[in-house]
């Protein structure tokens, strides 16, 4: 089992461009920047997915590409389970691991737009009393990940029961084991997932509103997104999810194995996992990424914040910048038990690039495939 992280190696320092990014979110592309994709261009783009699946040997994948609120390219490699020869078609859904991230962080900053929340309110009033330090950590601190607070889920205990496909959780068993923050909060920048669990203490709080209704609330029905995410384990979404492989003892193995409930193991989906939960297609990732920082979702002072680079100097509040082929990317990516993901935009070019797969190795197969399918769109001219 492998906890939910960042790969730290794709990270770009960026603090010079920090005010850069927040004023291309309303620029508009450059005409002569656009790709093209004709039908000999998405042949090239398949051929690249497909080689890139074989080399890093994903049994599948998802990928999307837009531009400027236009889906212009998406495609499929491989298997949503590799043991039934079922294909990955375009409605298939797969684990976001910590792309979550991003959503649950647009959700919080909504909340803040409409005045129900402060970005600089101290938690106590949003989670509950037993979780220690609450005083002294803001939800600001919670979504730039400078809380102080270690992560739960690389406790053994926790470890222990995320092996289980089966185990009945539920936010209250993983927030009762939170310790005490270990440096002073704000200082620095730690990556937790405890803090994104407790993200979904707060928005409820604030809001009254379940997760997973004020996900819908928020940002699937706006979106008109139903159909390509969800955040409440609904048993309607569970036949459309591709099935993990984690590399173990350099043998792939099936994460899904003896998972009872929906046939889905019950950390990799769900409203308690706010700091990983969400199932949803490519085309989905891509139309919420092209969205957010499009300009569609929040407010431009808003999505400025968001942006503003923390004491890493790359990661803002629930996204991070990186650097690749000579631009500026901004997004999340994700890993955890047999799903990597990846989806980023480029302001110059209001273009985003999406890959969804079900694997989990060493190299991360989605950071691979995202470089290769990167490449290749900026070849098309």
């Amino acid at each position: 089992m492998i906890t939910r992280h960042v790969p730290p190696r794709r990270w770009f320092l960026a603090v010079a461009c920090a005010a850069v990014g927040a004023l291309h979110a309303l620029a508009p592309a450059s005409a002569a920047s656009v790709p093209t994709i004709d039908q000999a261009a998405a042949k090239k783009l398949q051929d690249v997915l497909n080689d890139a699946r074989r080399t890093t040997g994903t049994p599948g994948l998802s990928a999307a590409v837009m531009v400027d609120g236009r889906l212009v390219w998406e495609g499929q490699s491989g298997y949503a389970d590799s043991d039934l020869r079922q294909p990955v078609v375009a409605g298939t859904l797969y684990s976001l691991a910590s792309v979550t991230k991003m959503f649950v962080s647009t959700m919080v900053l909504r909340l803040y737009e409409k005045g129900e929340i402060g970005l600089d309110d101290p938690i106590k009033a949003y989670v509950p009393s037993y979780i220690p330090s609450t005083d002294k950590v803001t939800i600001r601190e919670l979504l730039g990940h400078t809380s102080g607070y270690d992560d739960v889920e690389g406790y053994p205990e926790i470890i222990r029961w995320l092996n289980d496909p089966n185990f009945h959780w539920t936010r209250d068993i993983v927030l009762r084991r939170v310790k005490p923050v270990h440096f002073k909060p704000g200082s620095k920048f730690e990556y937790s997932n405890t803090n994104y669990v407790m993200l979904g203490a707060v928005l409820e709080r604030a809001s009254g509103v379940t997760v997973d209704g004020l996900f819908n609330q928020l940002i699937a029905d706006p979106l008109n997104l139903e159909s390509e995410l969800d955040f409440a384990r609904l048993a309607g979404y569970a036949p459309r999810i591709a099935h993990g492989y984690d590399v173990e003892n350099s043998k792939l193995v099936d994460t899904f194995i003896g998972a009872h409930d929906l046939g889905v193991p019950t950390g990799d989906w769900g409203p308690v996992w706010t700091d990983g939960g969400i199932v949803a297609s490519g085309a989905g990732v891509a139309r919420f990424t092209d969205a957010l920082y499009g300009g569609r979702i929040l407010r431009p002072a808003t999505l400025a914040q968001m942006l503003r680079p923390g004491p890493d100097g790359s990661y803002g509040l629930g996204t991070l910048r990186l650097r690749f082929n000579g631009h500026t990317w901004q997004g999340h990516d994700g890993f955890y038990s047999g799903f990597t993901t990846e989806t980023f935009y480029d302001f110059s070019r209001r273009l985003t690039i999406t890959v969804l797969t079900n694997r989990t190795d060493n190299n991360d197969p989605a950071a691979a495939i995202w470089n290769h399918l990167a490449s290749a769109v900026d070849a098309l001219r």
